[in-house]
């Protein structure tokens, strides 16, 4: 497993997670984290262009960075995708820093698939996508999440990453 090991970094685990996403699509985000970062995509995505990886960090959007995340693909297929950041409130909760790591990696391999597809229609059809539920395998599989996916633009406007976010429900 190749890592980009950060000084500081949580170190992977010792064994291999496997993530497995319990989710359901939903239309319209409910978590205050989730509205915030779909405000400011759509501020920062006019003129015909999406939001640019250069866009951030930026004041504006500090609030969210300790929960985004920033997924690129592997290859021309998008069937794999690389973490190429990760928030530090992400990587706490995870308790390692997984930046560096492909979902083949990381997710349960029943789960592969579907999150790459989920990734590749974010990236091709250039459109949001909300779900809602829990993620297992984190030894946090209690908590409530809401996960935003939003199309970003990359090195250039025909570079699209996933932008990311995982807000957390409050009891």
């Amino acid at each position: 497993m190749q890592m980009n090991a950060r000084p500081g970094a949580l170190a992977p685990p010792r064994r291999a997670l496997r993530i497995e996403t319990n989710v359901v699509p939903i239309h319209t985000p409910q978590h205050p984290q989730s509205v915030e970062l779909i405000d400011f995509w759509e501020r920062r995505s006019t003129g015909g262009r999406l939001l640019r990886r250069t866009d951030l960090p930026c004041r504006e959007a500090v609030s969210l960075l300790p929960s985004i995340f920033i997924l690129e693909p592997l290859g021309q297929d998008g069937e794999d995708w690389r973490l190429r950041v990760v928030g530090t409130l992400l990587t706490r909760w995870l308790d390692f820093d997984p930046t560096g790591m492909s979902i083949r990696e990381l997710y349960h391999p029943d789960h592969v698939a579907h999150d790459a597809e989920r990734y590749r229609a974010v990236t091709s059809e250039r459109r949001l996508h909300i779900t809602q539920g829990r993620l297992c395998g984190v030894n946090r599989d209690f908590l409530d999440l809401e996960i935003v996916h939003l199309p970003m633009e990359g090195a250039s406007p025909e570079d699209i990453l996933v932008l990311g976010c995982v807000s957390i429900f409050e009891d």
